[in-house]
């Protein structure tokens, strides 16, 4: 009887549409067309939510949610507790489980009620006709989009289970504040999942989605609770509760806890994004999709609640952002740093400046400078040893020297005789470094650049005055600081990744890095390497760079012209971490180049490092 009551009042409306409404069809380009709609059901049983995707630490904890525009945390129906759907069910369609998409009674009473106002003043919606709305149509009160509803919820019922269509429909309702679904609002209003929930709680949240607005909880609070209590009425008339349920949940009192969005680590979200391009172009069935392509790709991804696993270490994040900020105390001078493990080879922290918000410029990552002399060991030294099969007490000439119009001069305007290769690295001189450089030859050094994949290089960089730093765009620090990774791997070099795998909701993994070893020098060429990076520590220009908890400390300084920017590019026995500082817009540092803040910030974050 209640089908068929239904299916007159569709035919009724039929008639009122096509014979009273046919010229006001107004809201035409605020809605999918109806054939659109109608033929998008042909995939409705796939159909996907947009759903929040995670990006988690190293210990599994919630770094960022990266939603689109509905913040949605996907419920499958095994998940969905029992009182949520009995709160939906009992006060927005108690014929749920009995109709076809559309409860007659339900829509003759709406029908006459609008009918006596002259206008939509009541809706008589079932759950299905919810749903397509949310899905397919608008939500302007009009019958033309009320008929179409009414279709388009009777297909949907033909397609679907009872299951799906709730599941669909919990998953999609809106709850204020740019929250959509059960989950999300659960975690948004109370801040623990809705498995944790109270039956007063679920009754509180089940009531905003009536009217968003209305029973908005933080600003309504008093109707949100009047119709929570209306809502556990219904279900105590329908049985789902008894009389002692029902009481003890009336009387329970609603402590809301929403606590603001923080994303701890900014400077990490914009760089995830970018290194997710580069693992889905690794995938075979995205090796051919363009840069846009796979932006495209990587968007919807995210859309798809994915969990997106990283190295990130935040006790040792937290330590660098602290350690930068304390050495740094001047207005407009900026630093980053970069740290990486050298057993994962993994990037385990990445500081892009003292103060660096959401997808901001990232300055470990986006700020190419000039390198100074840290690129000595990559250009110069580690290519000359490899070559020449030299040794850390190998002698060079350190004396003045022109070639051509180009006449290199020391720090200080210093001369020197000859030198070995460890006092050479150990004091920076100059005139040693252009030296080996041409011995070598500028084009057999720069092969040596190739298998780290340094993207600002260009042919107009080979020439000697490379060996000093002289390039044309310069390096980031995330770059140096990779490629020093090879000391620390016996000469070979795989690419620091901060994202470890791409996993389904499910677990299911979806994307992880399959990189291989390079082999840059030889292991007798980076046992000296070795030995002459640890000269610098310990005579060098970084000794204040040493500590006591590592077994190996190594590394290199570099200053630019003019004191532009400070580097120390360092390893320990455990660890590869690379510090620049400056200015955004380059200008001397001499003030305070003699504290060594970049030798300070690197030696407070590995002291950090190895008290595990």
């Amino acid at each position: 009887m209640n089908q068929k009551l239904g299916l007159l009042t569709v035919l009724l409306l039929l008639g009122i549409v096509f014979f009273s409404f046919i010229g006001l069809r107004t809201e035409h380009e605020n809605y999918i067309p109806f054939q659109k709609a109608i033929s998008s059901l042909a995939q409705v049983e796939n159909m996907k939510l947009d759903e929040n995707s995670r990006l988690l630490d190293r210990n599994g904890d919630l770094l960022f949610e990266f939603k689109s525009d509905e913040s949605r945390i996907y419920l499958n129906s095994n998940k969905i507790p029992e009182p949520v759907r009995q709160a939906f069910i009992a006060t927005e369609d108690q014929g749920f489980n009995q109709h076809h998409g559309i409860d007659g009674k339900a829509i003759a009473r709406a029908f006459i009620t609008n009918s006596s106002a002259g206008s939509v003043e009541q809706g008589g919606s079932t759950i299905t006709q919810q749903l397509s709305r949310n899905l397919f149509l608008t939500h302007e009160r009009t019958y033309d989009r009320k008929l179409k509803e009414l279709l388009i919820s009777y297909k949907i019922e033909q397609q679907l289970s009872k299951e799906k269509i709730l599941e669909l429909y919990i998953n999609s309702i809106y709850f204020q504040n740019g929250v959509y679904g059960i989950e999300k609002a659960s975690r948004y209003y109370f801040s623990k999942p809705v498995g944790e929930l109270s039956l007063a709680e679920t009754a509180v949240l089940a009531a905003i989605p009536n009217n968003p607005r209305l029973y908005n909880p933080l600003t309504n609070f008093e109707n949100t609770i009047k119709r929570q209590k209306w809502i556990l009425l219904k279900m105590k008339e329908q049985g789902y509760i008894n009389e002692t349920t029902y009481e003890a949940s009336l009387s329970q009192h609603i402590n809301l806890k929403v606590s603001p969005p923080v994303v701890p680590f900014p400077e990490i979200v914009g760089y995830v994004k970018e290194e997710l391009l580069s693992l889905l172009a690794t995938s075979p069935s995205h090796k051919n999709l363009t840069t846009e392509e796979l932006v495209i790709e990587r968007d919807l991804l995210l859309k798809s609640g994915v969990v997106v696993e990283t190295a990130l270490d935040p006790r040792l994040q937290k330590e660098a952002v602290r350690a930068l900020n304390k050495r740094l105390p001047y207005n407009g001078i900026e630093g980053s740093a970069v740290v990486v493990d050298h057993v994962s080879k993994q990037i385990v922290a990445m500081v892009g400046g003292k103060h660096v918000g959401l997808e901001e410029f990232n300055r470990a990552t986006q700020a190419k400078r000039q390198p100074g002399s840290t690129i000595k060991p990559l250009l110069v030294y580690a290519p000359y040893v490899d070559v020449y099969g030299a040794n850390s007490h190998s002698l060079i000439s350190a004396a003045r020297m022109c070639e051509g119009n180009y006449c290199p001069n020391n720090y200080g305007g210093a001369s020197y005789g000859t030198v070995s290769l460890k006092k050479a690295m150990a004091s920076s001189i100059n005139t040693a470094a252009v030296r080996a450089l041409s011995k070598t030859g500028v084009n057999k050094a720069f092969s040596y650049l190739e298998p780290f994949g340094f993207s600002s290089l260009t042919s107009d960089d080979h020439q000697l005055a490379s060996a000093l730093g002289g390039f044309s765009k310069g390096f980031s620090p995330l770059e140096l600081t990779s490629a020093y990774t090879a000391f620390s791997s016996n000469g070979t070099f795989v690419k620091p990744r901060l994202i470890t795998s791409v996993k389904d909701k499910n677990g299911k993994l979806l994307y992880a890095w399959k990189e291989k070893h390079v082999s840059v020098w030889s292991g007798k060429t980076n046992s000296v390497m070795r030995e002459m990076l640890e000269a610098v520590t310990i005579s060098g220009t970084a000794r204040d760079a040493r500590f006591a908890g590592s077994s190996y400390i190594g590394g290199k300084t570099g200053t630019t012209n003019d004191v532009r920017d400070l580097w120390f590019i360092g390893l320990t026995d455990r660890y590869t971490a690379g510090v620049w500082v400056g200015r955004d817009t380059p200008s001397s540092l001499h003030s305070i180049e003699s504290s060594s803040p970049e030798v300070m910030i690197w030696r407070d974050i590995m002291i950090k490092a190895h008290q595990n």
